[in-house]
């Protein structure tokens, strides 16, 4: 599996509070059968000074878990407030891309509230040729009650990160609902971890993967935690998900445990 989304490097945002836990964190996934996880701190305004230090951090971790005899791959990125696109110019947004994916660009999705320059912000970035990769949308009020709000944003070029602790019930029973029906409407391309060290049941997408597992074929499965993630990784362009099962959405979330 691939994570394209984790709060992993220690001391740096809400994730992973010090270095023991983040290779605690790291070793758990590895053991699940995670090869890469692109570290993602929140980047809610545009400071340089915190760009390099979390490349420094990275540095540190990865030597870390090298001594540590952890088989995990990481790679750099940044979970980049929708303010911080709306702003800052395409050299700088750049820099915050997932590391080697000639582009991609982690967005945070607010909780709460819909930016009236969020599809503004999509189309810019697809014709200044970056890739946004819209992080839990099944979180937000208003795409839980407007899901098309989420589907023009797509069809502007954008693609959706749905979060293992959706599906893990932590955010409540409106966000699994909704990551459903967006799956479904084959809307979602990656399922991510956004791993923080609070919620334990997130640390990997294993038991996220496991709930999917009983609901969708496993093709479809392996596309959103291995395929379309190595897709993006290599600089391309996933593609959604469409469950080959026609079951409704309603009945199937009700499947398995």
């Amino acid at each position: 599996m691939i994570d394209t989304h984790s709060h992993l490097l220690p001391g740096v945002d809400d994730g992973s509070p010090d270095l023991a836990t983040s290779l605690r964190m790291a070793a758990e996934a590895a053991e699940v059968g995670t090869t890469v996880v692109v570290c993602t701190p929140h980047l809610r305004e545009l400071d340089l000074a915190f760009v390099e230090r979390a490349r420094e951090e990275i540095e540190s971790l990865r030597t870390a878990l090298m001594e540590a005899g952890i088989g995990l791959d990481l790679l750099l990125g940044f979970e980049v407030g929708l303010d911080v696109v709306a702003t800052a110019g395409r050299n700088e947004l750049e820099t915050l891309t997932i590391e080697g994916s000639a582009g991609a660009l982690l967005i945070e999705v607010p909780h709460w509230g819909w930016p009236v320059y969020a599809l503004e912000a999509v189309f810019r970035l697809r014709m200044e040729g970056l890739l946004p990769v819209l992080a839990h949308p099944e979180r937000n009020d208003r795409i839980q009650r407007s899901p098309e709000l989420l589907t023009k944003c797509l069809e502007a070029g954008a693609v959706a990160q749905g979060t293992a602790a959706s599906l893990n019930g932590d955010f409540g029973r409106a966000s699994k609902q909704a990551f459903y029906r967006q799956l479904f409407r084959g809307e979602m391309s990656l399922l991510a971890s956004d791993a923080h060290a609070h919620r334990r049941s997130s640390w990997t997408l294993a038991s996220a993967a496991a709930t999917l597992r009983d609901r969708i074929p496993a093709d479809d499965l392996d596309m959103l935690v291995r395929v379309n993630p190595g897709i993006v990784l290599s600089g391309g362009r996933p593609v959604a998900v469409m469950p080959s099962e026609r079951r409704s959405w309603r009945k199937r979330m009700r499947m398995g445990p």
